[in-house]
C-alpha cells in the first residue's frame, strides 16, 4: 500500500505500510530511511499538459506531447528544426513502423498530397500512419524489440546449445499480438500466467495463445546436461532466478540481479525481496506435452486413438501369445549353458535379493533373454507369416494416430509448492530463511494476498503477480513500457536506461512528460498502436534530423542542447542488423512473403561450422547440428531466421545483433571496419546487388539513364539529382550494372534513416 499525495494510507494495524509512511517497513529499517527519494516507486503523477500558447511563439500544438518539449524548449532559448520533407517522413514512418523501406510507389503518393496545392497534408499522414499499423509487417518489426527485451532464443544455451524446435510458437504469439493490439496488460498476464487464467483445455484461439504465452517463461538459457552430473538442483535454482531477474528488467525497470546475494548496492530493494519475487515462480515446471488443440479436437484426438490403441493391444497381445513359446524355449536353452552357480542366482526369489546379487541377475537376464529376431526365426513359417501380419498392422496403426499440437509452454507442478528459501550469497545449496510470495517491500513489505487459479492445477501465485504488474496503481509498468516505445521513435528512451529505473539508471529528462504518456497508455486501454500514433503524429517526431534551427536569429541549438534532450531535432539513426539484411531483400525483390511457423536457417561459413564443438558432436534427434533451409526459402523476414545462442548469423552479428542470454533492452551501435566490408562482400550483398540489377534491368530496359533513375527510385524513393545521373551513367561506361547496385546499397543513404 503506497501513499498518494491526497491521501496518505494508513496500514491496519496488523499490517505494514510502505516506505515512505510507515517505519516500521523493512526497507526504512535497512537503510536507515535512506534511498526513499527514488522517482520511479513513487505514484504516477496526474499530469495535465501545459496551456497550448505557453511555448515558443505561442504557436498552438495539436499534439500535447508536443506541450512538455516546446515548453521545455522555450526555458532554454531554442528553436526546433523544421519538419522534414514528405519523403524523409515516409521513410523514417516506414522503417519505424513495419522495419522495412517504403513503396516508391507510397512515397511518391504522399509528395503529391504535401505538394503545395495538394490534398491536406496533415491527413495524408495520419492515413499513412494508419496503414502502416495496419500493415502486417508492423507485427513483424515490432515484435523484434520485445524479443529482444525477453532474450527469446531457439536453443538453449550452455555447451550443447541445444535447438528447441517448438520455440518459434512463442515468436508467433508475440507478432499476433502486436498486430491484433492485444491490450499490453493483457499481454502481460498471458506471458506470466496465461495457464492460470482458465481451466481445462482451450476453447479458443485466445485461450490457446495464452498457453502458447508461457513460452516467456521458458526463454532463459536452460542446461540440458545438469541431470548428467547431478546438477539439476542448481540448473532449477538458476532458472527461477532468471525468471526474477527478466521479469524485474522487462516489465519494471528494476536490476533485481543486484539483490539476488545481498541487499542491493543502490536501490531501496532487499535481498529478501528477489526471493519473494522467486516465491511466485516457486512452483513452475516445464510443460511440453501439455496439449495445444482446441477442446473439442483434443476430444477427437483422444477418441481416434483410444480405438487404434485398443486394436493395437489386441494385435500385441496376438503376437506375443504366439511368439512367446519360442521365447521361453531359447531362453531355457541358453540358461542350461550357464554355471550351476549361475542358474541357482536366477532361481533366487526376487525379494530376498542383495543389491549386489540384483544387479548380477539383472546382467544374467541380459545375457538369457533372447533376441526379437532369433525368437522370430526359430518360428515355423506358417506363425512366422502372421508375426509379420501383426507386426505390420501395429505400424500401420502406430501411423494413424493423431498427434497432439505441442509447444515450448509452463504450468506449475502438482501439489503444494516448495517453500522458498532466502539463498546465502545466491548460493542454492545454502538456504536459510522461508519467504511468502511478496512484491517489493518498499512499496508493499506484506505477504500477497494469492488469488486462487481457475485453474485448480495451478496455485494462482504466477496470476497473483500478473495481476499486480498489470495493475494502473503499479508505478513502474506503464511508465517502463512508454518509455520503451519513446526509444524506439527517438532513439534514446526518456529514461536512457530502459532495463534500470533505479538510482543506478538515469533520470527521466521530461518526467512530467513521462508520467503523462504513462496516464495515456491506462486511459487508452494499453493499447500500443495508439500510443505509437500518438508520438508519431507529434511535432518533434516529424521534424528534420538537421541541425539547422527554425530562427536563424536563435542560439545554436546544437551548442545548447548537444545530447538533444529537448528534441529540437530528430535524431539520425542506422538501421537495425534486421532493417538492414530486410531491406537489402526487399529493395533487391528477394523477400519472400512467410507466415511463421519453424524458424528458416541461413547458410554459415565452413570456418563456423567445424568450430563448432556442439555441431561436431551432433546427436540422433539433430537438435546439435545446423541444417541450412533449402536456399530458395531463405530469403524471409529477419524475425523468422533461427536464433541460436552460441553462434549468430555471420552478417547479422557484424551489425550488432545482441546477445540473447540476458535481457536487451536497447540495441548498441558501433562503426567497425567488418560492416562495410559485410555491405560490400559478403554472399547477402553479393546476392542482393544481383537481384537488384534484375529488377532495375525488367524495369528500366537497357537505357542507362533509365536504369539509374530506377534504382534511385527503388532503393532511396527518389530521383536521382543530375550529378548524380552523370556520374552513374559514366559508371555504367567501365562497369556493370550489379556493380553500380552494390555502390548504391553501400551508401549511408540506404543504411541510415533520417
Amino acid at each position: 500500500m503506497q501513499a498518494t499525495a491526497d491521501s496518505p494510507a494508513v496500514p491496519p494495524p496488523d499490517r505494514l505500510g510502505d516506505a515512505w509512511t510507515d517505519p516500521r517497513n523493512p526497507i526504512v529499517r535497512i537503510f536507515g530511511g535512506q534511498r526513499l527519494d527514488l522517482w520511479s516507486l513513487r505514484p504516477v503523477a496526474s499530469v495535465a499538459p501545459p496551456d497550448a500558447g505557453d511555448h515558443t511563439g505561442g504557436r498552438p500544438a495539436g499534439n500535447p506531447l508536443d506541450r512538455f518539449l516546446d515548453l521545455a524548449a522555450d526555458r532554454q532559448g531554442l528553436a526546433a528544426a523544421p519538419e522534414a520533407d514528405a519523403r524523409t517522413l515516409a521513410r523514417r514512418l516506414s522503417f519505424d513502423l513495419t522495419g522495412l523501406p517504403p513503396d516508391p510507389e507510397d512515397v511518391a503518393w504522399f509528395e503529391r498530397q504535401c505538394a503545395p496545392g495538394g490534398p491536406a497534408a496533415t491527413a495524408a499522414y495520419e492515413r499513412l500512419v494508419d496503414r502502416l499499423l495496419a500493415s502486417p509487417a508492423y507485427g513483424e518489426h515490432q515484435a523484434r524489440w520485445w524479443l529482444d527485451v525477453v532474450r527469446y532464443s531457439d536453443s538453449n544455451g550452455f555447451d550443447w546449445d541445444e535447438f528447441r524446435p517448438r520455440a518459434w510458437r512463442y515468436r508467433d504469439y508475440v507478432i499476433r499480438s502486436f498486430n491484433a493490439d492485444k491490450p499490453f496488460d493483457r499481454f502481460l498476464r498471458e506471458q506470466l500466467a496465461g495457464d492460470e487464467l482458465f481451466a481445462g483445455p482451450p476453447r479458443d484461439a485466445g485461450e490457446q495463445d495464452a498457453l502458447i504465452a508461457t513460452g516467456y517463461l521458458r526463454m532463459g538459457p536452460h542446461d540440458n546436461a545438469a541431470p548428467l552430473f547431478n546438477e539439476q538442483d542448481r540448473s532449477r535454482s538458476e532458472l527461477l532466478t532468471d525468471l526474477v531477474e527478466t521479469t524485474g528488467s522487462a516489465f519494471l525497470g528494476l536490476t533485481m540481479s543486484c539483490c539476488r546475494c545481498h541487499h542491493h548496492k543502490v536501490d531501496p530493494l532487499s535481498q529478501e525481496d528477489h526471493y519473494r519475487l522467486r516465491a511466485f515462480f516457486e512452483p513452475v515446471t516445464f510443460a511440453d506435452e501439455l496439449p495445444l488443440d482446441l477442446a473439442p479436437e483434443q476430444e477427437a484426438i483422444r477418441r481416434h486413438n483410444e480405438s487404434l490403441d485398443a486394436r493395437a493391444a489386441s494385435a500385441e497381445a496376438e503376437r506375443d501369445r504366439i511368439l512367446e513359446p519360442a521365447a521361453r524355449r531359447l531362453r531355457a536353452a541358453r540358461v542350461a549353458t550357464l554355471s550351476a552357480e549361475e542358474q541357482a542366482l536366477l532361481e533366487q526369489p526376487a525379494d530376498g535379493r542383495s543389491a549386489e546379487t540384483k544387479s548380477k541377475v539383472e546382467a544374467l537376464e541380459r545375457t538369457v533373454r533372447p533376441e526379437n529376431a532369433a525368437v522370430k526365426a526359430a518360428l515355423e513359417p506358417e506363425p512366422a507369416g502372421r508375426v509379420e501380419a501383426l507386426e505390420k498392422d501395429l505400424a500401420a496403426l502406430k501411423a494413424r494416430r493423431r498427434p497432439w499440437t505441442l509447444g515450448l509452454l509452463m504450468t506449475d507442478r502438482e501439489g503444494t509448492p516448495a517453500a522458498t528459501r532466502v539463498l546465502f550469497q545466491g548460493d542454492h545449496t545454502q538456504p536459510r530463511d522461508p519467504v511468502d510470495p511478496g512484491f517489493p517491500s518498499a512499496l508493499d513489505p506484506n505477504p500477497a494476498t494469492v488469488t486462487p487459479s481457475p485453474n485448480p492445477r495451478t496455485s494462482g501465485r504466477r496470476r497473483t503477480l500478473a495481476d499486480w504488474i498489470a495493475s494502473p496503481s503499479n508505478p513502474l509498468t506503464a511508465r517502463v513500457l512508454v518509455n520503451r516505445l519513446w526509444q524506439q521513435h527517438f532513439v534514446t528512451g526518456l529514461v536512457a536506461t530502459p532495463n534500470d529505473f533505479g538510482l543506478g539508471g538515469a533520470r527521466p529528462t521530461h518526467p512530467q512528460l513521462l508520467d503523462w504518456l504513462a496516464g495515456e497508455l491506462v486511459r487508452g486501454g494499453w493499447t500500443l498502436k495508439r500510443m505509437h500514433r500518438l508520438i508519431v503524429t507529434s511535432d518533434a517526431y516529424r521534424r528534420g534530423s538537421s541541425p539547422k534551427p527554425l530562427h536563424a536569429t536563435a542560439r545554436p541549438p546544437e551548442t545548447v542542447d548537444p545530447g538533444n534532450l529537448v528534441l529540437w531535432r530528430q535524431n539520425l539513426r542506422r538501421l537495425s542488423a534486421e532493417q538492414l539484411r530486410d531491406a537489402l531483400l526487399h529493395t533487391s525483390g528477394l523477400l519472400q512473403h512467410h507466415d511463421g511457423g519453424a524458424p528458416v536457417w541461413p547458410e554459415l561459413p565452413q570456418e563456423i561450422l567445424k568450430a563448432n564443438p556442439a555441431f561436431l558432436d551432433d546427436n540422433e534427434t539433430r537438435t546439435k547440428g545446423w541444417y541450412p533451409t533449402p536456399a530458395d526459402r531463405q530469403s524471409v523476414r529477419s524475425v523468422y531466421l533461427v536464433q541460436k545462442r552460441t553462434v549468430r548469423v555471420p552478417f547479422m552479428e557484424t551489425f550488432d545483433l545482441p546477445e540473447n542470454s540476458t535481457s536487451c533492452a536497447r540495441r548498441t551501435e558501433s562503426t567497425v571496419a567488418p560492416q562495410a566490408l559485410s555491405l560490400l562482400n559478403s554472399p547477402l550483398a553479393t546476392e542482393a546487388s544481383l537481384a537488384f540489377a534484375g529488377r532495375v534491368q525488367a524495369e528500366a530496359g537497357d537505357d542507362p539513364a533509365h536504369q539509374v533513375e530506377a534504382a534511385y527510385r527503388l532503393a532511396f524513393q527518389r530521383t536521382p539529382s543530375a550529378e548524380e545521373q552523370r556520374r552513374c551513367q559514366e559508371f555504367l561506361r567501365h562497369r556493370p550494372l550489379p556493380d553500380l547496385c552494390r555502390a548504391l546499397l553501400n551508401l549511408n543513404e540506404f543504411a541510415y534513416v533520417d
